[in-house]
């Protein structure tokens, strides 16, 4: 046979198989994707998109919506699983080396942009002259009146050493102001005051469980119990602590505990990965009674120390029944730089105790932790927190700190103060109204409309009137705690926040003097 005749039937051969495996392999794809469930759902979705691009061409924001799809996926799973965006993830990163890079200040929402609560002492704004109680309008000419709070914030980040010009109102003299503040980096104060009660009772407050809260518990330890104090306990305060990191929490948990005591453990959704921490180092205090504050916000990595502490009698909890978060999330990165947060276990603690059923994924919390003391905060009644909210305090105290300061030291605030500030709020147009007149005003209107009998309808109308009453007295009736904030805002401003705690916290917060008596009634 002719050689070449031979080569190129072997070549027709070679072009039929490679022709008859362009047809057999996407043939066997698409018989393997219609068999998939999930890439069979991914097709329809890819088909709903394209149907609707046709009868939209160009006229749909489709990043916008695909963020919507995917938030309804997460709708589905529990209140702690989203997606994380780029921006997120790269925050996050900062976040985790302790720090982050700004200008040194602790914001809120305002009508006209935020509202500085805090100034870091020889920090970045504090060097430029901002003070708290200042309201920043723009940065760098962008308007901030209808951001969000974590978007106008992400104004005032940025690389270390760059710089941002801020348009300020200063509500005490009326004026606008222009700034240039340089950003730098700044450590995260996840310890704002550790220090000694009047009854030499050791107070830490411990605001989150950061990057480095664990490392930062342990130097204000050993540098408060190195000297010649000797104290008659330990307070440690979680009041509001949202948490953290779940690492931060055991190796805190370790500094009040002796060696080998089973501190927290996680159940994962795989049967194989179930993981236990125990102390693994002395106790810190060398036994101190202790005490933790606790409230409906303390939660999360909070609620592992306080429950360890807890359910291994080291400590007793005061105040309030907690959050109740026994979740713990993991993260994963897709190549873009964003990526989905998802709870991947729960945790437990001594006696397989669950704060959250594992399933109950559409439940935003367990039961929580339930004090072994009960105490209710003042600051979360009705009156108190509706005045906070108008921010009221913050500006009247603001207005006259050096003649609050100056009072303070002397003999303490007077009722005067109260009626002061009172006049104050309601020429500012502050109202009162509380759930309970509400409530009285709807019986009043429906025994009008049901035509009851005179005797219901004087009733009604009497409790009505009692509850008038008793709003018009709210602020005598708080009398002790609108001068307690009073001095802790003009302290704060006038001396930094350290000095506030050292001067009136610790001294006249009743949660703190609640646990400083028990205490010293334990010893």
């Amino acid at each position: 046979m002719n050689p070449s005749r031979l080569s190129n039937r072997r070549w027709v051969l070679i072009s039929a198989v490679l022709a008859f495996l362009l047809v057999l392999i996407p043939g066997g794809m698409a018989i393997y994707v219609l068999s998939d469930r999930g890439l069979h759902q991914a097709l329809s979705v890819a088909r709903v998109a394209f149907g609707v691009e046709k009868m939209y061409p160009g006229q749909l924001d489709w990043d916008a919506m695909l963020l919507s799809g995917m938030d309804g996926i997460f709708a589905k799973l529990d209140p702690y699983s989203s997606y994380v965006e780029r921006e997120q993830f790269e925050r996050m990163d900062e976040e985790l080396t302790g720090g982050y890079s700004g200008i040194g200040i602790s914001v809120i929402r305002q009508d006209l942009g935020l509202l500085v609560m805090s100034v870091r002492e020889n920090g970045p704004a504090a060097r430029v002259g901002l003070e708290a109680g200042d309201i920043i309008m723009e940065a760098d000419s962008i308007p901030l009146v209808n951001l969000s709070l974590e978007s106008a914030s992400r104004h005032l980040r940025g690389k270390e050493g760059t710089r941002v010009n801020l348009k300020v109102w200063r509500a005490v003299s009326n004026d606008t102001l222009t700034v240039t503040v340089t950003r730098q980096r700044i450590d995260f104060m996840h310890i704002p005051f550790a220090g000694y009660t009047p009854d030499t009772i050791l107070y830490l407050r411990l605001l989150d469980f950061d990057a480095g809260a664990a490392d930062d518990v342990a130097t204000a330890l050993d540098s408060l119990l190195s000297g010649d104090t000797n104290p008659h306990g330990m307070i440690l305060d979680l009041r509001g602590n949202p948490g953290g990191l779940f690492s931060e929490a055991y190796r805190i948990a370790d500094l009040f505990l002796e060696a080998g005591k089973f501190i927290v453990g996680t159940d994962s959704r795989s049967r194989w990965k179930r993981e236990s921490h125990f102390s693994d180092s002395p106790d810190r205090t060398g036994g101190l009674p202790m005490a933790v504050i606790v409230d409906r916000g303390t939660a999360s990595a909070a609620e592992i120390v306080a429950g360890a502490l807890q359910e291994l009698d080291r400590a007793f909890l005061v105040g309030d029944t907690t959050f109740g978060k026994g979740l713990v999330q993991g993260f994963t990165r897709f190549p873009d730089g964003s990526g989905i947060r998802l709870t991947i276990s729960r945790y437990y603690l001594a006696g397989d105790i669950f704060l959250n059923e594992f399933d109950s994924t559409l439940v935003d919390t367990g039961h929580g932790l339930a004090p072994d003391y009960y105490f209710s905060f003042v600051d979360q009644h009705e009156f108190p927190r509706i005045l906070e909210n108008s921010l009221l305090l913050f500006r009247f105290a603001n207005r006259f700190h050096e003649a609050i300061m100056a009072e303070s030291g002397k003999f303490g605030l007077s009722d005067a103060w109260v009626t002061r500030f009172e006049r104050f709020a309601k020429e500012e147009g502050f109202t009162f109204t509380s759930s309970l007149r509400d409530s009285a005003k709807l019986v009043v209107d429906m025994a009008y409309l049901e035509k009851s009998r005179m005797h219901t309808v004087k009733a009604a109308q009497r409790i009505l009137r009692l509850a008038k009453k008793d709003d018009r007295e709210q602020f005598a009736q708080y009398a002790g705690y609108i001068k307690t904030r009073l001095k802790e805002i003009a302290y704060d401003r006038e001396l930094g926040t350290y000095q506030r705690y050292a001067n009136i916290v610790v001294r006249e917060r009743p949660d703190i003097q609640l646990a400083t008596s028990l205490l010293l009634e334990k010893q």
